[in-house]
């Protein structure tokens, strides 16, 4: 999988995964898990009039995160994989 991001949004992932003493990839793979397996998890999709660029039209994104936190209990592989090196 390839994701990439804003350079706002790469400082404030690298930023909080230092806090958190992951890598960034390791931050976004905890959140992520967290999202996606949490019931609420969803996004939702709409028109939007005023994005058009070049003829293709823009799309409105409504991102819900769950309403109760999340914990990983995370095997010493895990946080080897996670950790920031």
């Amino acid at each position: 999988m390839d994701v990439s991001f804003d350079k706002e949004t790469e400082a404030k992932l690298k930023e909080l995964a230092e806090e958190a003493n992951l890598s960034t990839e390791g931050l976004i793979e905890v959140v992520m898990h967290q999202w996606a397996n949490n019931t609420g998890s969803r996004v939702y999709t709409g028109r939007w009039s005023g994005g058009e660029v070049d003829g293709v039209k823009g799309f409105r994104y409504v991102v819900q995160w769950p309403f109760k936190p999340g914990f990983i209990e995370a095997p010493g592989d895990m946080v080897k994989k996670w950790r920031l090196e």
